[in-house]
């Protein structure tokens, strides 16, 4: 099922910098209570990639794609 996940971060430099990134993604379950739980590695894997970042928010929205 196509989902897409949206993060909302802040740079840690300057709090105040804060960006939404949308990215879509199709490898989760069509169960929305899996995917949400599928996803949390998403995000952990993205914050990884992007040290400069602290996270406010994220959340998945079914059935779009960016």
């Amino acid at each position: 099922m196509l989902y897409s996940l949206v993060i909302s971060v802040c740079m840690i430099a300057t709090p105040t910098d804060c960006r939404v990134y949308e990215q879509p993604v199709t490898e989760l379950s069509a169960n929305p209570s899996t995917a949400f739980i599928q996803a949390q590695a998403l995000v952990a894997q993205w914050m990884d990639k992007h040290p400069g970042f602290k996270l406010d928010t994220w959340r998945l929205e079914p059935g779009r794609g960016a």
